[in-house]
């Protein structure tokens, strides 16, 4: 017993410090996360560590689902407070029947009710879940929610720009390989030329020209000519052998610009597979911690003031007034600088009026063709990307070979979200049809695409939502606001993924719920942490302008 009771915590000490590590950015989440060592089943508090404890938890997201869970198991009392009428918060998967709000500046709000055959969905928030999300993949395993792969890339992908090739759409291999292709013979015609004698000595220079005739699928003499990574002229038949389309030209390729527009994304880290997503929607997740706490969550109570205690919190709302020991608050930062906030420290407080939000718009298509999966295009899954305010086309990772299917028809963020969010739905509809015929002529047909059920969302337009994500930028302002919301004022804790190093992602919002209910139990410093990096917002979620 001692030696399980002492294994215990040296696990949840080790486990504590690289969690410390990456909530404050002295190590790379990517650098940490394959060291917090827990098992699915194994809770994150100590069992009976909560007993005679109450704890209110606003909002049932990620975060908050997450903390009602783990702190339930460790003996808590816990309350959830959920403003809207569904739990999930950005995680929001639309089905037939399913509503988009939004509100508007004149303060008018419009309703979409989704229209998508029964059985069809799509993601309107949260959308995929990388291998290294530790914790979201233990989740799912604890709470038996079923995954799938999700696609980020296929080399049928299609890349359009109006900059290059007279503004049709290139196949991904084609844009990928030709450029290798070229850069390898130009790199193999300096080397012969003496270019990097000084770099290089002369077996090294020949390593590197017998490296670039792999890399770039080189002729013999060193040049590039076309290859078959890019594909084949013809379908291959008994009487047809592989023959490699014409090299596009380095020249279109450069006017392109094509690597501005996120084509090497998925080589980063965060995307590279293996990718995930639960079988028949991301809300599988929500449902899966609502099984579990549902009894707890309230919904439609959204909180209108918070007082801080000596010994607790008090939140208000609409006809209710709660009291508890502990708060954590997974509230949208706009939400919250709305809320009356009273004793709050003025360095907390200003940390909350700091932190803004990053915009984010969806489009969602019912197609009545599954086009994209036919022989003009062989595209199963992944992503296409366009050179306008749609920025990206999503393919299903799912149902393959059935008659029907849902697409992502637009999916930006900062600038474009903007200017996106602010057409009206009939408008977002229109330019993302638009785009869509740029690369399949299949989208101008209503037959095909209907308007009637198309979807779209502009999160900063979501009530109580106000926004994509968390805007950090790593400079000495954020610095300051991002530490200080890592530790509580007094027993008010911040929770979700806007108080992480992944913003925009469920991992962070589970992450952030750890890091808060460990300081809680004593696990964790409650202490206002020195941070050395803030988040990259926009590194960590491929937004772009």
């Amino acid at each position: 017993m001692r030696s399980d009771t002492t294994r215990r915590r040296f696990l949840a000490a080790t486990g504590a410090s690289v969690l410390a590590q990456m909530m404050a950015g002295t190590v790379p989440f990517e650098a940490a996360a394959a060291q917090v060592g827990r098992q699915a089943g194994e809770s994150v508090l100590p069992r009976g560590s909560g007993a005679g404890t109450s704890v209110l938890i606003l909002g049932a997201g990620p975060a908050g689902l997450t903390a009602a869970y783990e702190l339930q198991r460790a003996g808590f009392q816990v309350q959830v407070l959920e403003a809207q009428g569904r739990a999930g918060g950005r995680v929001f998967t639309a089905r037939r029947g399913t509503k988009v709000t939004e509100q508007h500046a004149d303060g008018s709000t419009t309703t979409q009710v989704c229209q998508f055959d029964e059985g069809l969905y799509l993601n309107l928030g949260a959308g995929r879940i990388p291998h290294h999300h530790r914790r979201v993949l233990r989740y799912c395993a604890e709470l038996g929610v079923a995954l799938e792969p999700y696609t980020m890339e296929t080399t049928a992908n299609l890349v359009q720009s109006p900059q290059g090739f007279m503004g049709k759409a290139q196949v991904n291999r084609r844009v990928a390989n030709d450029t290798r292709g070229h850069l390898a013979e130009l790199l193999t015609r300096a080397v012969r030329r003496g270019a990097l004698d000084e770099d290089l000595t002369a077996s090294e220079r020949s390593a590197l020209t017998d490296l670039l005739k792999t890399f770039g699928d080189l002729r013999p003499d060193g040049t590039y000519r076309g290859s078959t990574r890019s594909g084949t002229t013809k379908p291959l038949n008994v009487d047809q052998l592989y023959e490699a389309p014409p090299p596009l030209p380095l020249r279109e390729l450069l006017y392109s610009q094509f690597w501005h527009h996120n084509f090497y994304i998925p080589l980063h880290h965060t995307w590279q597979p293996a990718l995930f997503q639960p079988v028949g929607g991301m809300d599988k997740i929500i449902e899966g911690f609502l099984r579990k706490v549902g009894a707890k969550v309230r919904y439609n109570a959204p909180v209108t003031g918070i007082r801080l205690l000596a010994d607790g919190v008090e939140v208000t709302g609409a006809g209710f007034t709660m009291r508890a020991d502990y708060c954590l608050s997974s509230i949208s930062m706009p939400v919250l600088q709305k809320i009356t906030r009273t004793n709050f420290s003025p360095d907390f407080d200003e940390a909350i009026k700091f932190c803004t939000m990053i915009p984010a718009c969806k489009v969602g298509w019912q197609a009545n063709e599954r086009f994209w999966e036919s022989d003009a295009y062989q595209i199963y899954g992944g992503i296409s990307w366009v050179d306008d305010m749609t920025t990206q086309i999503w393919y299903p990772s799912y149902d393959y070979f059935t008659r029907k299917g849902t697409l992502t028809g637009a999916y930006n963020t900062l600038g474009s979200a903007k200017k996106f969010g602010e057409l009206s739905h009939p408008e977002r509809l229109r330019v993302a049809r638009a785009a869509g015929a740029r690369l399949h002529p299949e989208f101008a047909d209503e037959r095909v695409v209907p308007t009637a059920l198309g979807m779209s969302i502009a999160w900063q337009k979501v009530p109580h939502q106000l926004g994509g994500w968390a805007n950090w930028f790593d400079e000495p302002a954020d610095r300051k606001a991002y530490g200080r919301l890592l530790a509580p004022d007094g027993r008010f804790h911040v929770i979700g993924d806007h108080v992480c190093p992944l913003p925009g992602w469920q991992e962070g919002a589970m992450m952030s719920a750890e890091w808060a209910m460990k300081q809680i139990v004593g696990v964790e410093s409650a202490a206002v942490p020195e941070v050395r990096r803030a988040p990259d917002s926009i590194a960590v979620t491929e937004s772009g302008s």
